[in-house]
């Protein structure tokens, strides 16, 4: 805090600097009393609905008594305090007010919640599904609050230079960052590679040297520590099995050294790390669906790559590409899918220690393809996709542990309808990103905060089917 000198009797001398010290103790005392109860009625209402957590609003400026300090009569300290403390306690109601009409216009357009339930609408106020109606007791004004553990969809806005439209693209979270590569727009197939910060939400492209990376579409691409290993994919009629591997540190491409058989060229495959090894499933070549399983060991000490074919018991899912394949502890869960013909809504489990396959019938087999499934503690999300006869935009929550779907209501504005897009989970978010509904192809981002869901990677270990 600093004092106008200026105002002060110049004939005051030490004593006065003694008492100015007193006075300062004082005001720094009143202030902290004054700030304190006003705390939390000052903060803005939250600017993002979809959470009960309350973002700072601007600082209530504390508006200074003057104190008219003359040579023949000076105000005392308690006068000054009871002035200045009067003051402050006006600008926290002030402030108050302010932050009531700041909500009411940023809660202007009402929240309505978005359900992945299609048998009925959204429940009404008041009911034990719906949050209270919230009351502006300065405005009038009236709105249904998202609760603090329901999720919420936003679009979000980003900067730099962002992907352009694209589907069939991969989407992979190393540390922070989100890597994009490939992708096709309906007409061109893509082999740049953007990165997102998502503390930021700045795109920006990659330069990379190294090998040249052909561009295609509907490959994978695995995160093995800070390298991405991106297989196989295709453009046009072209489909690919070489294995190239990029170092997102470096922002070099290395085409693999490959020896000994290696997995036919394909697309619309799945691949997942465990292990020590990048495991690929499925997909197909341009002729029919494929359903093996081959393995590379993802280091090589001598930069030499030696794919081997796994065989399984129990007996494999059916051939298929489009599918998602999760790794879920030591076992993957294979979903979905369609072999060109047949949308499939079968699940069938891969344990990778005993290398055996079982198939489990879930009441009702929902049907999906081009979807993607992300795991978030006991619950896989399946995103999106098309069920066989249109698009879709839901989140289905499969629960691991008693094999069943479940919904649950989502806040916000979700994504239209859509397949083919891609989606990564980060620090309690899960990014969705581009996509094709048929019509057209986009290149905008969407973010699901998870809210309460977030804390469910924290739960012990479960074993899929124990409570089923």
């Amino acid at each position: 805090m600093t004092v106008n000198m200026t105002a002060l009797d110049s004939q005051a001398g030490s004593s006065y600097v003694l008492a100015e010290n007193v006075a300062l103790d004082r005001q720094q005392a009143a202030m902290a009393a004054s700030r304190a109860p006003s705390r939390t009625p000052s903060r803005a209402a939250p600017t993002d609905p979809r959470t009960d957590r309350l973002e700072p609003s601007s600082e209530i400026p504390l508006m200074m008594a003057s104190l008219s300090l003359n040579n023949s009569a000076a105000a005392s300290d308690d006068e000054a305090l009871s002035a200045m403390t009067t003051a402050a306690a006006q600008a926290a109601k002030s402030g108050v007010r302010n932050a009531a009409h700041k909500r009411a216009s940023q809660r202007a357009e009402s929240i309505r919640p978005h359900t992945n339930s299609q048998q009925k609408q959204p429940p009404l106020p008041h009911s034990k599904e719906m949050p209270a109606i919230w009351m502006d007791n300065n405005v009038g004004a009236a709105e249904a609050r998202a609760p603090t553990p329901a999720m919420y969809w936003s679009r979000r806005s980003t900067w730099g230079e962002s992907p352009p439209k694209m589907r069939s693209q991969s989407m992979t979270a190393i540390g922070s960052s989100l890597y994009v590569f490939g992708g096709w727009n309906n007409s061109v197939c893509f082999n740049d590679v953007y990165v997102l910060d998502t503390e930021t939400m700045f795109w920006s492209r990659m330069q990379t040297t190294g090998d040249s990376v052909p561009p295609c579409r509907a490959h994978t691409a695995t995160a093995v520590g800070n390298r991405l290993f991106v297989f196989g994919g295709g453009d046009g009629t072209q489909y690919f099995s070489d294995l190239y591997i990029l170092n997102v540190r470096s922002c070099v491409w290395t085409r693999a050294k490959v020896s000994g058989k290696t997995p036919s060229p394909r697309r619309t495959h799945t691949c997942f790390y465990y292990g020590g090894y990048v495991y690929l499933f499925g997909g197909g070549d341009g002729h029919r669906a494929l359903n093996d399983l081959w393995r590379v060991r993802a280091d090589s000490s001598d930069d030499t790559y030696e794919w081997e074919e796994v065989e399984t018991l129990g007996g494999r899912p059916f051939p298929r590409g489009y599918h998602t394949s999760t790794l879920v502890g030591n076992q993957v869960v294979v979903f979905g899918g369609s072999d060109g013909q047949e949308c499939f809504g079968d699940t069938s489990l891969l344990n990778l220690d005993t290398m055996e396959w079982t198939h489990v019938a879930i009441d009702p087999p929902l049907t999906r393809l081009a979807h993607t499934a992300t795991l978030v503690g006991m619950y896989l999300f399946v995103i999106c996709g098309h069920d066989g006869s249109d698009y879709a935009n839901q989140v289905l929550m499969l629960k691991l542990d008693t094999l069943k779907w479940e919904t649950r209501m989502i806040y916000g504005t979700p994504p239209v309808p859509r397949g083919y897009h891609a989606c990564a989970l980060h620090d309690g978010r899960v990014f969705l990103h581009g996509g094709y509904n048929g019509q057209q192809v986009f290149d905008d981002l969407y973010i699901l905060e998870l809210s309460s869901y977030s804390y469910l990677p924290q739960v012990p270990e479960f074993v899929i089917g124990c409570h089923r």
